[in-house]
């Protein structure tokens, strides 16, 4: 498991794994509407940064099954990336 013991593989997991899981929860809570529709939906009605909070909670198990499997340079990149969304979230909820 020595592969995937690397900060930036982390790093990446970290980002895209919200990313992903916020796309997925809207294609199935409305399949028809467009991804930058939806953004444009959600940001109208100001609740855009609570549903990129709630994705970032897939950062979380991410983070566990890298300590699971003894890789903590990537653990210490999703906790990098989840940094990184926290202050992405702060900045768009001050704007």
């Amino acid at each position: 498991m020595k592969n995937y013991n690397n900060m930036v593989i982390g790093l990446v997991c970290g980002l895209l794994a919200p990313a992903i899981v916020f796309g997925v929860y809207f294609k199935i809570h409305d399949p028809g509407l467009e991804l930058k529709d939806m953004i444009q939906r959600l940001t109208e009605s100001g609740v855009l940064t609570y549903y990129m909070s709630l994705s970032v909670i897939a950062n979380l198990l991410l983070f566990f099954i890298f300590l699971k499997i003894n890789a903590e340079l990537a653990a210490r990149g999703v906790l990098g990336a989840t940094i990184i969304y926290a202050f992405t979230i702060l900045i768009l909820k001050l704007l």
